[in-house]
């Protein structure tokens, strides 16, 4: 790449601000950032000063951002919350910037089929932060079973296996522990259903789910524990969630600190842990989202998927068997080895994909397409343009209407049945 391209963020959080914008921080030949847009002010201030950005292209909300008209950026990255980013997408397309917005495009459906069809004919690049598609490891799983050499895909068995960490902080303390804001296969797993759809090819026919809230209820909670652990609780020495376990430890996530804003030092970290939502006991809370779920998938051509998300375990890690008439892909996301099992001839082999970086390298792969892109402009090398993105969230949608409902839900009968309440919501407008 010759050209460095300039580009706004639209939400400096802990994505925007610790991946998008280190990505530039890091490939300053690649990319710049030279407008910001964050309602936060330390955060905003923290940003426009790492990136050396003018005053007078900072701003504290995108409706001054797009009134400004500013004509001399190639593109926006929007890493705002799910339920702020169609109003910024839109608005985005009316200025016809190239966008990149994050996962998950929408919080309801019916957004994103708004979206969908107001980006089919989008002449821009438009595309959506499915970054697994992009890791290398799933890159060469996608290649072999493409390679014939396998046979057909005749069933795949996927889990996405939350650390009790991960799961304490985002989806019982943090902002995804809402159901109806983000259901947990929304904010977490719409990348596994994208993911899935991609490497299989095909069209969900069928969907069926089943999920609970098991464990981080009131009634679970410890004698006597107060509502903030740092309050004194004398079940520090047994639980796994305390405060001072999950965010003062050398090896602490830095993305978790990020979600709380600017910090500067451990002790104003325990100060924010005295009140802020992060310092509440895991058993009580205001969460609603599902501890653990199954999906089970019948795609076209007789292909039939299982995947479980479980918010219980000690690694972080994918897993991921694929099943073929020729042979069987197995990933291990705790060795990060791929093994390659064919029938015929018999052979096996065992693969290492050398990934470093955020998400397995994904991260600042999905950054490269998308400048790559805008520099070249040859949208043909795009691995997540927005009209691969429907059936992902389709299938997370889906999936949420199986699990309260307790029916198996056909993907097209469901995606019509959207359209028309859209069609008679507008018909009534």
């Amino acid at each position: 790449m010759n050209k460095q391209i300039s580009l706004a963020l639209i939400g400096a959080g802990n994505r925007g601000q610790g991946i998008f914008g280190q990505y530039a921080l890091d490939m300053p030949h690649r990319a710049k950032f030279t407008a910001v847009v964050e309602p936060d002010q330390a955060k905003r201030e923290l940003f426009s000063a790492n990136h050396k950005i003018p005053q007078k292209r900072v701003f504290a909300d995108y409706e001054s951002f797009f009134k400004a008209d500013i004509r001399d950026i190639d593109g926006v990255v929007i890493a705002t919350l799910e339920d702020q980013r169609i109003t910024p997408v839109l608005k985005s397309m009316e200025k016809g910037y190239h966008i990149l917005v994050e996962k998950p495009l929408c919080s309801n459906v019916a957004e994103l089929i708004r979206l969908y069809d107001a980006a089919k004919d989008y002449p821009g690049i438009l595309i959506v932060c499915h970054q697994m598609r992009l890791t290398p490891r799933y890159r060469l799983i996608k290649n072999l079973v493409d390679s014939g050499r396998y046979g057909e895909i005749v069933c795949i068995q996927h889990s996405e296996n939350l650390s009790y960490s991960h799961m304490a902080h985002s989806f019982v303390r943090g902002f995804f522990n809402s159901s109806k804001l983000t259901p947990m296969l929304l904010a977490k797993s719409c990348h596994d259903m994208d993911m899935l759809s991609y490497i299989v090819g095909k069209k969900a026919k069928k969907i069926a789910s089943f999920g609970s809230l098991k464990y981080f209820r009131k009634e679970n909670c410890p004698a006597g524990a107060p509502k903030f652990c740092l309050e004194g609780c004398r079940h520090y020495h047994a639980c796994p969630y305390h405060v001072l376990k999950l965010y003062f430890e050398p090896d602490t996530d830095p993305a978790y600190l990020r979600q709380m804003g600017v910090i500067k030092d451990k002790d104003q970290l325990r100060e924010l842990l005295m009140k802020n939502r992060f310092g509440r006991c895991v058993f009580q809370t205001d969460n609603d989202v599902v501890d653990n779920q199954t999906v089970q998938i019948e795609f076209e051509n007789d292909i039939h998927v299982s995947f479980t998300m479980c918010g219980h375990n000690g690694l972080e890690r994918r897993m991921t068997k694929i099943s073929m008439t020729n042979g069987e892909i197995d990933y291990d996301g705790i060795s990060g080895l791929i093994k390659a099992y064919s029938f015929e001839p018999l052979l096996e082999e065992t693969l290492k994909v050398n990934a470093g970086g955020t998400h397995g390298g994904g991260d600042r792969a999905i950054m490269d397409n998308f400048t790559e892109a805008i520099e070249t402009g040859d949208k043909s090398i795009l691995y997540t343009p927005i009209k691969d993105s429907l059936d992902g969230h389709l299938m997370v949608f889906a999936a949420e209407e199986s699990r309260k409902t307790g029916t198996v839900v056909d993907m097209r009968k469901y995606e019509t049945a959207v359209r028309a309440t859209i069609d008679l919501a507008i018909a009534n407008s």
